[in-house]
């Protein structure tokens, strides 16, 4: 609702505290479909919540939040991070209070702070989020936490606020560099990123603590895999010709299945390496421009 409600005035969205749903009450995360009657709540000295930015959508919301929450003042931030923080920690058993120092010290180093205020200003700022932060504090098992933070120290940072965690990509979507993406914080996969548009993340309204809002880095080195479905004409020498066109474009295929169908055509089912999503459209396009191939979609 609060994606809507900023396109409306930005002083609706600033002040939204609740909306009515085909006429029935409902919180600001609710989400909403086509055809639904939307009547958004506002109350004069509300303002928006860092929390906000956990599940809107769209950029000009997102732009708007964030905003006005670098206007704030720096100790208001500080106690807004600490609350925000703690709610997080409470889901642990635990305070930020009740974190060891040295573990708080090794997080500050990675995310480069020199003093706890810091990073819970940054938090109250929305500029990180207090999920992923708590989830850095306290490990899934004790002394697990340390050995993942020197495994990913050395590495590049893909994902936005996760330094020093354990990152999956799910299978069951292969999201790559520029596709929307959402977080589930997994009990003993750290944090794992699906697209979107995933089916899994219907799991959102069942356990929405779960699942967060997470960006790619903007400068992303690496490959990613990803799912492509082609159908092609039944022609001998057809999958040396697909093969040939995938690697002109500089990208790799790590595995391919075939299905015969009726004899007049093939389905293929690609795993390729892919830099992000635009070298992804560069390939379906190339591979689109063959006679050969009937339909071609991402899987």
């Amino acid at each position: 609702a609060v994606d809507i409600a900023y396109p409306v005035h930005t002083d609706i969205g600033n002040s939204c505290v609740a909306v009515k749903i085909d006429r029935r009450l409902a919180p600001l995360r609710t989400p909403l479909f086509n055809g639904q009657h939307v009547e958004i709540i506002t109350a004069p000295n509300a303002k928006p919540n860092p929390a906000w930015l956990n599940f809107v959508i769209t950029a000009k919301a997102r732009s708007n939040i964030r905003h006005f929450l670098k206007n704030m003042q720096q100790d208001e931030a500080e106690q807004l991070g600490l609350r925000l923080l703690d709610k997080s920690l409470s889901v642990f058993g635990v305070s930020f209070d009740k974190i060891p120092p040295n573990r708080v010290s090794r997080l500050l180093r990675q995310y480069g702070f020199d003093e706890p205020e810091q990073m819970l200003a940054d938090i109250g700022l929305g500029g990180r989020m207090a999920q992923l932060v708590a989830r850095a504090l306290v490990p899934d098992e004790e002394g697990k936490n340390e050995s993942v933070v020197s495994e990913q120290g050395s590495q590049a940072l893909v994902i936005k606020g996760t330094e020093g965690m354990l990152v999956n990509y799910a299978k069951c979507c292969h999201p790559i560099p520029g596709d929307p993406i959402m977080g589930f914080l997994s009990t003993g996969r750290g944090i794992v990123i699906h697209t979107g548009n995933c089916s899994n993340v219907a799991d959102f309204r069942k356990h929405p603590e779960k699942w967060i809002d997470v960006q790619w880095e903007d400068e992303i080195e690496g490959e990613f895999p990803v799912g492509l479905r082609v159908d092609v004409s039944n022609q001998r020498g057809v999958l040396a010709m697909i093969a040939a066109a995938v690697a002109d474009m500089g990208a790799n295929i790590e595995n391919v299945t075939m299905e015969e169908r009726e004899g007049k055509f093939v389905t293929m089912n690609f795993t390729l390496t892919v830099r992000d999503r635009i070298h992804l459209a560069q390939i379906m396009r190339h591979l689109r421009s063959s006679r050969q191939v009937l339909k071609l979609i991402r899987s």
